[in-house]
């Protein structure tokens, strides 16, 4: 009501204010004194009207200085506007809030039951597929019914989402072979390099890097995950590193990184506003070309085989549950990542993405009993706060102002070229 009354006041001022400086202006008083009438005199009702609406208006103009406006107002337009900015921060606070929680949850829990899951049922493209799948079961419902507005699609849009589903679903793929054959938490470790891989993506497609103090520190990422792997006393100490499960680990993180690109490239701020992508929408789509296009090489590879053992399992109700729920999980903490990324700062989201990967190797040894040695402790422990600090470098080489770029024009003198 206040912030109301402020309002008026200064629709009210405003054009007495403005006709009042008009009428103080010299060029106005002589072109007012050649040109215009002598204008008659008001009716003793119009005078006494004016008289008012004179005094109202003086009255808000004290009101307004004084920030009194009775009882409502007393604390002045300040204590307002400090009221409505409290209750906006709160608005958006409580909601990240919920969606972090949600996504370290989902995320941790998503690991846990799909190491179950394949350490019963060894087919991770089958179970990737599956994964991808159950996602439709949430997101379909929700667009039919309205309850969330779905995205405009046309041919144009797809085209440009294929490459990056492909990407997608073919990462997703790995992570989960990679799971399948190591440990969640040496997975993980892996993962961590994720800051190194995309420097060199970045480089190898668009020629950019960033500068030199933003990429010494990736020195600790990388010494992290060697210390990590390193085995002392045998033939060869990094054997860890050219396993299965870490190159899949690694292929999972180029495969990811490519999109990520493809995606800053290919999903400008106009064509997001044009086919309705937000953040939920965005995911959504890609969720469902992902799983067009892994389903026939599921399939092929692992189709057969997978059919027969879920055929001979004694409980097909209770694992086919499972499987739907590990999904469920999947599609929501990435739903959440899109949200709480597209909430926070640069630097607010390099920190909470950190600690999203703390929270997963905490789940793995505390739910799936994993062992792990004081030296893959300290080498994730390293890394970890390597992708901090490279994350936090980046950001501020971004905010930094563009070098100058001096040009030289060479001019031939007359006279001097020769045909």
């Amino acid at each position: 009501m206040a912030s109301l009354r402020v309002a008026l006041c200064v629709a009210l001022l405003a054009p007495a204010a403005a006709l009042q400086l008009s009428a103080r202006s010299p060029l106005r008083r002589s072109a007012v004194a050649r040109h215009a009438a002598p204008s008659p005199a008001p009716p003793p009702a119009a005078a006494s009207a004016a008289a008012g609406l004179k005094r109202r208006v003086a009255g808000l103009g004290r009101a307004a200085a004084t920030g009194r406006f009775g009882r409502a107002g007393a604390a002045g337009p300040l204590a307002a506007s400090v009221s409505i900015s409290d209750e906006s921060k709160a608005g958006r606070v409580i909601p990240l809030l919920s969606f972090i929680g949600l996504w370290y949850a989902f995320n941790a829990f998503f690991n846990v039951q799909n190491k179950l899951i394949l350490n019963q049922f060894p087919y991770p493209w089958v179970v990737s597929w599956f994964q991808l799948a159950s996602g439709l079961l949430f997101v379909l419902p929700m667009w039919f019914t309205k309850l969330r507005a779905p995205p405009k699609v046309d041919r144009s849009l797809v085209l440009k989402f294929l490459p990056i589903a492909a990407l997608h679903c073919g990462g997703h793929g790995l992570q989960v072979s990679s799971m399948g054959a190591g440990s969640v938490f040496f997975t993980h470790v892996i993962k961590a390099t994720e800051p190194v891989i995309g420097t060199l993506v970045l480089l190898a497609f668009t020629g950019k890097i960033a500068p030199w103090w933003v990429n010494a520190c990736l020195t600790p990422i990388v010494g992290g995950v060697a210390y990590a792997a390193f085995k002392p006393g045998t033939s060869f100490p990094l054997s860890d590193l050219v396993g299965y499960a870490s190159l899949a680990a690694l292929g999972s993180t180029v495969a990811f990184s490519i999109a990520k690109l493809l995606a800053k490239s290919l999903m400008g701020k106009e064509t997001k506003q044009k086919y309705n992508l937000t953040a939920p929408n965005n995911y959504a789509f890609l969720t469902i070309c992902s799983t067009t296009l892994l389903l026939l090489p599921s399939a092929l590879g692992e189709g057969g085989a997978a059919l027969a053992a879920f055929q001979q399992m004694p409980d097909q109700l209770a694992f086919a549950r499972q499987l739907v729920a590990c999904g469920f999980l999947y599609y929501g903490y990435n739903e959440m990542g899109f949200r709480v990324l597209d909430l926070l700062s640069p630097v607010s989201a390099a920190v909470a993405n950190s600690l999203k990967r703390v929270a997963i190797l905490l789940a793995a040894v505390l739910f799936l009993g994993e062992q792990v040695s004081t030296r893959k402790i300290i080498g994730s422990s390293v890394a970890m706060g390597g992708v901090l600090l490279y994350s936090l470098a980046k950001t501020k080489a971004s905010k930094l102002p563009p070098k100058p770029v001096e040009i030289e024009v060479a001019v031939e003198k007359p006279g001097t070229w020769q045909p």
